[in-house]
């Protein structure tokens, strides 16, 4: 019997040592859980987000902030043209901003003296003279004469501002636009419209020169009460002008009639602008043709109508 319950627990002991090593065995070889549902998958993410780009580089207009509702551009000299110079509200305005920015006063002789000024004149059985762009017609002393438009007085101006600064012509530009850009940064406007806002209408006309001072075969239709002035302030619905046909600042005109006016006219303004020398140096120097010895080119000058072209003086 002895012998029977050693045997038997022999036995036990072996068959649990079986089982043991069977269990352990087991565990080492059994199917991982990918196994048991399938070969492995790749690894999942999230749905690729769409390809973007880098957005386009916005506009000025896009990204500047939005202009106030109201600015005044402060220090802008007044003066009248009345028993100064008649018709000659396009160099008041023009002696305006001059001031403003050279801080001294500029006599108007200066300014008469340095703007091209042309008479009409009969040749060949035609009455003719240039295109106002090109000159000032007639003499501002005189209460006969016509006046000029946007490329005359930027070139007179660019004899009399001091270094630094240019004048440039804007003509074609959004009167809101423009307002909005400049008075509130303090820069002075120089536009046409007409005296008091009063409608325009068709005055004198004449056949046009061309570049040897022969009369052509175009006509020109000058309009009467057109009118320069300088634009200084703006609200809700007024622009304020230093208007030369007035005796004090800052005129008030409904914006609506202001942009009516302006557009029937020729929508021509000037502004005035800093420039860096260097950088007018450096647009030189792109010439490939041009060393550092060379001397810096003088700019080219204006093309006017020599042949009909005089500088105006008083009566």
């Amino acid at each position: 019997m002895h012998h029977v319950l050693k045997r038997c627990l022999a036995m036990l002991t072996a068959a649990a040592i079986c089982c043991a090593f069977s269990a352990c065995q087991g565990k080492e070889d059994a199917p991982s859980e990918a196994e048991m549902i399938g070969p492995e998958l790749p690894e999942t993410t999230a749905p690729p987000e769409p390809e973007t780009t880098e957005p386009e580089p916005t506009t000025e207009a896009e990204t500047k902030p939005p202009a106030p509702a109201e600015a005044m551009v402060e220090g802008v000299p007044f003066y009248t043209q009345r028993g100064l110079l008649p018709t000659g509200c396009e160099l008041v305005s023009a002696k305006m901003v001059l001031e403003f920015y050279s801080g001294e006063e500029v006599p108007i002789e200066d300014v008469v003296e340095h703007t091209t000024c042309a008479y009409p004149e009969w040749k060949d059985g035609k009455g003719c003279a240039p295109h106002p762009e090109h000159a000032f017609i007639g003499s501002p002393y005189d209460e006969t004469s016509y006046g000029c438009f946007a490329p005359v007085i930027v070139e007179m101006m660019n004899q009399l501002l001091p270094e630094g600064y240019e004048a440039v012509d804007l003509t074609g530009a959004d009167l809101q636009d423009l307002a909005e850009t400049f008075i509130p940064e303090g820069t002075p406007v120089i536009m046409w419209a007409t005296i008091g806002m009063l409608n325009e209408f068709p005055w004198r006309s004449w056949y046009l020169m061309d570049e040897e001072g022969n009369p052509t075969d175009d006509f020109y239709n000058w309009m009467a009460l057109e009118h320069c002035l300088v634009l200084v302030g703006y609200d809700e619905d007024y622009y304020y002008f230093n208007d030369p046909n007035r005796y004090a600042a800052n005129t008030a005109y409904k914006k609506s009639i202001v942009d009516e006016r302006y557009t029937t006219m020729g929508r021509y303004c000037v502004v005035v602008q800093p420039y860096d020398e260097e950088e007018t140096i450096d647009r030189d120097r792109s010439d490939p043709d041009l060393t550092e010895e060379d001397p810096i080119p003088e700019p080219a000058p204006i093309e006017t109508t020599e042949p009909v072209t005089t500088a105006a003086t008083a009566p």
